[in-house]
């Protein structure tokens, strides 16, 4: 148990240092900067030189540790309003609100029309099936669910817990890299962010944010994408071991959408009851 605990302990913090706490401390460094070169005008170049020329580097021990002091409170402090930003950020990109619809219904009836024409001559693509998110993430995340419920007709929300349980170290793996790429991504758009609240001191620091928003929504499609894949082939290879671990027969060998209803029994733990109940 020590070891499995120092093995966590490590990796939390090799996340926290390559995902908040050297962001922070680029950040922060920006931060300054704009907020010292604000005055002189982004490219008045003659008066930013001048005043680099008048920095003063402090050279006693004390000076030095307080500077690193207040650079250290800063960014702690930026990394924690960053890590909660990307909370939001990863909710909002499933776009499953009626506002991201009404704004973006447009873009996903051209992306309904696209589903519709990839479909092979002679077959149509099932309606469960067809995009139905305000974007593509969240119709990635939501198709994952759609496909384990017309396959085994089972809620994937209900089973997962299950799932993940039962399913080893190296089956959880791929599962577990794309969840990660994908809060990454949420916590870079959080920091694309601070970056845009930067350019009302220093106008380029704008340009640093679009990149990092649109690098960071990227990424996260790609995740998005690689996360459902990676649910649906966890799930074709422990339902079966989850529904024998139940006590489910099963009567051909294998898991079919006709046991959906009695492995749903069975983890509902009777929740609802019928009115002749």
């Amino acid at each position: 148990m020590d070891k499995l605990l120092s093995g966590l302990g490590t990796k939390l913090a090799e996340r926290w240092v390559n995902l908040l706490a050297l962001p922070g401390v680029l950040f922060t460094l920006v931060l300054a900067f704009a907020w010292w070169v604000h005055p002189v005008g982004a490219l008045d170049l003659t008066a930013i030189v001048r005043r680099l020329g008048e920095i003063t580097v402090p050279k006693q021990n004390a000076e030095l540790a307080l500077v690193a002091a207040a650079v250290a409170v800063v960014a702690t402090a930026c990394a924690g309003i960053a890590a909660e930003l990307s909370r939001p950020i990863a909710r909002m990109w499933t776009g499953g609100g009626r506002v991201g619809l009404v704004l973006l219904g447009p873009l996903l009836r051209r992306r309904i029309r696209r589903a519709q024409a990839a479909a092979p001559a002679g077959y149509t693509v099932p309606e469960r099936y067809l995009p139905a998110r305000a974007t593509r993430i969240g119709d990635h995340l939501r198709l994952a669910e759609q496909r384990v419920a017309a396959q085994y007709g089972v809620a994937l929300v209900r089973v997962w817990p299950r799932l993940w349980q039962l399913s080893t170290a190296d089956g959880r793996a791929m599962t577990q890299l794309a969840w990660d790429r994908y809060t990454a991504a949420a916590l870079r758009a959080a920091w694309s962010i601070g970056y845009l609240l930067i350019a009302v001191l220093w106008w380029p620091s704008a340009i640093i944010g679009l990149v990092l928003y649109i690098s960071a929504v990227a990424a996260a499609r790609r995740a998005a994408l690689d996360l459902r894949t990676a649910i649906e082939a966890l799930t074709d290879v422990t339902l079966l071991p989850l529904a024998t671990a139940v006590g489910i027969p099963l009567a051909h060998g294998r898991f079919t959408v006709r046991d959906g209803p009695a492995l749903e029994a069975v983890l509902d733990k009777g929740s609802y009851l019928t009115e002749s109940s």
